[in-house]
C-alpha cells in the first residue's frame, strides 16, 4: 500500500501527531486521578463548568452548559442524567425560561469539585510547566486555535 501522507517519511512532523500524542498523556493522567474519586472527565468538566457559571448565576440552564464546555447537547444531556442519577447535579424550573431548566450541583457535586479540582489544576500545572517560559504563548495560541472554530 502507498501511504498518502505528506509525512510518510516523518511522522514526528505532523502536528495532528505530536498534538494528539500530548493530549494523550495529559488526558491519561486526568482520567486515571478523576477514576480514584468515581467520576469520568466528561463529568469533571460538566460539574466545574456548571460550579464557574455558578459563580455569578443561579440560574443556569443546560444549554449554557453545554455551550461554555464547548460539547454537543446530546452528549451534555446524556452525562447530565447519569449526573442527576448519582446524586452530583439536579434539575429545577428556570426563572429566567420557561422552556429549559435549572442545573445545580448538589452538595456531593461541590464536594466531588473541592476535590477534584485541585487534582486536575495540579497535573495541567505539572504537565504544562514543561514548557516553561513559552508557557503563556502556548496558552495564547490554543486560544487562537479555540477562538477560530
Amino acid at each position: 500500500m502507498k501511504f498518502p501522507s505528506q509525512f510518510k517519511n516523518d511522522a514526528e512532523s505532523s502536528i495532528g501527531l505530536i498534538f494528539i500524542k500530548a493530549y494523550n498523556i495529559w488526558h491519561t493522567q486526568i482520567r486515571t486521578k478523576l477514576r480514584e474519586i468515581g467520576v469520568t472527565h466528561p463529568q469533571f468538566v460538566l460539574m466545574t463548568t456548571l460550579a464557574y457559571l455558578s459563580q455569578k448565576d443561579e440560574h443556569i440552564s443546560q444549554a449554557r452548559v453545554a455551550q461554555t464546555a464547548n460539547m454537543d447537547e446530546t452528549s451534555v444531556s446524556q452525562i447530565v442524567r447519569a449526573l442527576i442519577g448519582d446524586g452530583y447535579m439536579a434539575r429545577s424550573d428556570n426563572p429566567n425560561d420557561t422552556r429549559s431548566y435549572a442545573l445545580s450541583l448538589t452538595k456531593k457535586g461541590e464536594e466531588i469539585v473541592q476535590t477534584a479540582l485541585p487534582i486536575v489544576e495540579t497535573i495541567d500545572e505539572e504537565f504544562f510547566d514543561k514548557l516553561g517560559d513559552q508557557k503563556r504563548l502556548f496558552l495564547s495560541l490554543l486560544h487562537k486555535l479555540a477562538d477560530a472554530n
